[in-house]
């Protein structure tokens, strides 16, 4: 198994956070790593999506958990391995807490950390700083 976890605080509620979380089909609006993303219905557990990272194969994933302003995760089979990314939104006294879990397992984990897990994981924190900035956009914090 491979895992990596990337924590940030901010000062803006779970609530103000989980829109931004939540509008899948514009996610590529906030990380600036996706080339294009395409989700055919509201998401939700089980729905899927596909996604193109810039550089990289078209992905298909699907929404494992989605529970309003906390839980976000999904799933992406890969050739002898599957990638879980999950976004924890924690209510703090000051804030909340982003927590982002990316976890590969299967026989070909190593490998598959190594090639994609490690990108994933190195573009967190400019991704978690733009998913803040959208939330602070549409708050009209900006």
């Amino acid at each position: 198994m491979w895992h990596y976890r990337y924590e940030e605080d901010t000062p803006l509620r779970c609530e103000d956070l989980w829109p931004v979380l939540a509008d899948v089909a514009r996610w590529p609006e906030v990380d600036r790593n996706i080339e294009c993303l395409k989700i055919d219905e509201e998401p939700g557990p089980g729905v899927t999506f596909v996604l193109k990272p810039k550089g990289g194969p078209r992905l298909n994933f699907v929404i494992g958990e989605f529970e309003a302003p906390s839980r976000y995760a999904d799933v992406c089979r890969m050739p002898l391995a599957v990638m879980r990314t999950r976004h924890t939104l924690i209510p703090d006294g000051l804030g909340t807490r982003i927590r982002v879990d990316i976890e590969i397992t299967g026989p070909l984990a190593p490998v598959w950390g190594r090639v994609v897990g490690r990108r994933h994981a190195a573009g967190l924190p400019a991704q978690t700083a733009r998913f803040i900035e959208g939330a602070r956009a549409r708050l009209n914090l900006a």
